[in-house]
């Protein structure tokens, strides 16, 4: 196996390989942005080849920028590697032992290629589970030559709006999710930079906006977001707060969206360029060449620089699109997190004017989507305890998308992928906790049981979740939690859910439009109550005599 890989890289093919001995199915691997997966795939086809040399392998992704880096750290690593490049894109048409192809430009020809043992595929996230697409039309195809095909996906985000996670689903290709390393190891590591969030004074509105297979609808978002004053509050606020910072990157909602904000960049002496399905590959590649020597400062792009973009000098990350994907925004954040160059700044800020970090959280502990309930489903206050199933080692009640058992630790499948957190911050690092270190106003308590509720508020009555966590002395009265899900500012109502999803460690859980009135909120207070076990301890801070919660867990 190639000697310049990293540890975790190693990890990463040895788990993959000892799944695949002992399992049917296909596995994918779970790795941030920035941590060389085109390392990993090239050791997977130097260490394949060397013990096979008959085996044929289809290196596949859907960006020409992913299949030019995975080509060439192949061939790097191995550089008498029987490698064919097949994209359009590249201008390339080869096949060898190793194809390395642009999907769009090969996934109508299957019967050409001829037997395939192992097909990889970068960015395994673009995959649908609906049998169609150009991924499934060419897996079919080769499966019709060879049965025996395995499938390696690789990928920073492992879920999917309206599928959740990648394994979910009964047309899902992929079986299992191997996580051989963190965000959080790879920058206390020195292996990824680490990003810095600042609350910005401007912040896009959302409320209102009707949304569409998960996703704000685009027409609507880009009416909302995109004016000459909203515009002209963000570049003077980004232009403020960069300061001497030389590398900005700015994700917009529309070409329309892009082109205005490279204008008003422009407006204001910065020098800035626009990239959108509509610039052609020459003048994209003169862009990104000028944006990395420093001749444009600014770039803003749509749809264009979440994958496969590669300038690790970025040092300002503006997000201008509110979005509820957690897979785009961890694509967006992601762009910022590759370890700088001497001289450079080496951290990267990320300003957040789409509320986009209130709303998912921080990218070291986002919490997947859910997966979507059939569109005629309506959750009512009888169908609501069908969330559940039966725990096989305790025979507890846990909600159906519960990956650990709360009550006996029980492991469901593959072991959960994040921890949970409800941080306004970008990117959280374990450190010591708070309690002893940072705010001595902070107590920790033992919880022993909890007890939920469903009520009104009093000024719009609007239904509301309360949580009561006792403690072992029942004389002492519960800590209590409020969990606005249908009242007040969305921000408030992003953190609300966020939370009720943290305290049920991840599952599904419905959306608050779902749960639009006291019966519903009654129902599932009540299931919650009787099936679900609390955390092992709160934490919280005293305010004359109100108390906040801030945070919970879980022991060991």
């Amino acid at each position: 196996m190639i000697k310049a890989l990293r540890d975790y890289q190693v990890k990463a093919i040895k788990e993959t390989y000892k799944w695949l001995a002992s399992h049917d199915g296909n596995p994918c691997i779970v790795a941030p942005t920035g941590s060389g997966k085109a390392y990993i795939i090239a050791g997977f086809c130097e260490d394949i080849l060397h013990r096979s040399p008959e085996r044929k392998i289809l290196v596949l992704s859907h960006v020409k920028e992913l299949l030019a880096q995975d080509s060439e750290k192949i061939l790097l690593a191995w550089p008498d590697a029987p490698v064919g490049i097949y994209s359009a894109g590249l201008g390339s048409k080869q096949t060898d032992v190793i194809t390395v192809a642009g999907i769009q430009s090969i996934w109508k020809k299957g019967s050409e290629l001829g037997n395939i043992d192992l097909i990889i595929v970068d960015e395994a996230h673009t995959i649908q589970n609906e049998d169609s697409g150009m991924y499934r039309t060419l897996i079919s195809d080769l499966k019709a030559v060879n049965p025996k095909l395995r499938i390696i996906g690789l990928t920073a985000t492992p879920y999917r709006l309206g599928q959740g996670l990648l394994t979910e689903g009964d047309e899902a290709i992929f079986d299992a999710l191997i996580e051989p390393v963190t965000i959080q190891e790879l920058v206390k590591r020195g292996f990824l930079a680490k990003l810095v969030s600042t609350f910005t004074d401007f912040k896009m509105n959302t409320d209102g906006i009707k949304r569409v297979q998960g996703d704000y609808e685009k027409r609507e978002l880009e009416a909302r977001v995109n004016s000459d004053n909203i515009n002209a509050q963000v570049v003077s606020e980004t232009i403020k707060r960069a300061g001497d910072r030389t590398a900005w990157l700015i994700f917009c909602v529309s070409i329309s969206h892009a082109e205005a904000m490279r204008d008003e960049f422009r407006l204001h002496g910065i020098t800035c360029e626009a990239i959108t399905s509509k610039t052609s590959g020459e003048e994209r590649d003169r862009i990104f060449t000028d944006f990395k020597s420093g001749k444009i400062r600014a770039v803003t792009n749509v749809g264009v620089a979440t994958t496969g973009f590669d300038y690790p000098d970025i040092d300002v990350i503006v997000m201008a699109r509110p979005t509820l994907s957690p897979g785009l925004y961890a694509q967006m954040s992601g762009r910022g997190m590759r370890l700088k160059s001497p001289g450079h700044h080496q951290d990267c800020i990320v300003l957040d004017f789409a509320g986009n970090i209130a709303r998912h959280g921080a990218v070291t502990k986002i919490i997947p989507p859910r997966r979507t309930i059939a569109k005629n489903t309506k959750i009512t206050s009888e169908n609501i305890g069908e969330m559940f199933k039966l725990c096989p080692k305790c025979n507890k009640a846990v909600l159906k998308r519960a990956r650990i058992c709360p009550n006996c630790n029980y492991l469901f499948g593959e072991k959960a992928l994040t921890e949970l957190n409800t941080t306004q911050e970008i990117m959280q690092l374990e450190s010591e906790p708070e309690s002893e270190n940072k705010n001595e106003n902070i107590t920790r308590m033992k919880v022993k049981s909890w007890f939920w509720r469903a009520s009104f508020t009093k000024n719009e009555h609007a239904p509301f979740l309360r949580v009561d966590f006792y403690e072992e002395d029942l004389m002492k009265g519960p800590k209590q939690l409020f969990l606005y899900l249908t009242s007040g500012p969305e921000s408030s109502r992003n953190k609300a859910y966020r939370n009720l999803k943290s305290l049920l460690q991840g599952v599904r859980v419905p959306l608050p439009s779902e749960l639009n009135n006291i019966q519903l909120m009654n129902a599932l207070a009540k299931t919650i109550t009787e099936n679900y076990a609390p955390p092992s301890w709160i934490e919280y801070k005293q305010s004359g005599k109100y108390i906040a919660i801030t945070s919970w867990g879980w022991d060991d």
